[in-house]
């Protein structure tokens, strides 16, 4: 009979334990999960991609979204933006609700057929990456007042940031996008919401 009270003080206190460190991991996971702010909701706006397709803000609902300011002809940081989008591009190449999103600050230059060669030279070839053009000054105002980003002399004076958007439209960070360890936070960041939106 002792033996046996023993048997179930010891299943008592493995159960206790699983159920403790169960409840430690989702503590974790909800404090990594909240680690990530809540800034504010995307802009109402409309603009024209590079397929000649209407994005709107509706667009970002229902997908985990990467977005720059950007223009072809830049000569400064827009190049390195660029390729350290494309490779956040190749790398989610197999998740489905990760997309990409560019918007011109030189839509006078920047038309439909000149986007959608940037887009070719970047090879990009299907709907995850949508280049964005809106015409001036609607372009200032939705960098300025509805991303809260600096967009002074544009198109030269455009902000460098990425900003990651959740799948309900929500602006939840900004990151250098020159800089390798931002773009790092940044990924870890993705998988996280990623994580999130498929538990």
């Amino acid at each position: 009979m002792k033996k046996e009270s023993i048997i179930l003080a010891v299943i008592m206190v493995l159960g206790l334990m699983v159920i403790g460190a169960t409840w430690v991991v989702k503590q974790a996971s909800q404090a990594q999960k909240s680690a990530i702010p809540t800034l504010n909701k995307v802009p109402s706006f409309l603009a024209i991609s590079h397929l000649n397709q209407p994005f709107t803000d509706k667009d970002f609902i229902g997908r985990i979204t990467i977005l720059d300011f950007m223009f072809t002809q830049c000569t400064g940081p827009c190049p390195i933006m660029s390729s350290n989008m494309k490779k956040l591009y190749d790398q989610y190449a197999n998740v489905e609700h990760v997309q990409f999103v560019s918007i011109t600050v030189d839509p006078t230059n920047d038309d439909i057929e000149t986007l959608a060669a940037y887009a070719d030279a970047h090879e990009v070839f299907d709907d995850r990456w949508h280049f964005l053009r809106a015409e001036n000054p609607k372009v200032a105002e939705l960098s300025q007042n509805g991303f809260k980003l600096y967009a002074k002399e544009l198109p030269v004076g455009h902000a460098i940031k990425f900003v990651l958007i959740d799948e309900r439209g929500n602006i939840r960070q900004y990151y250098d996008g020159l800089e390798e360890a931002s773009i790092a936070i940044l990924r870890s960041n993705i998988n996280q919401l990623v994580k999130d939106l498929n538990p």
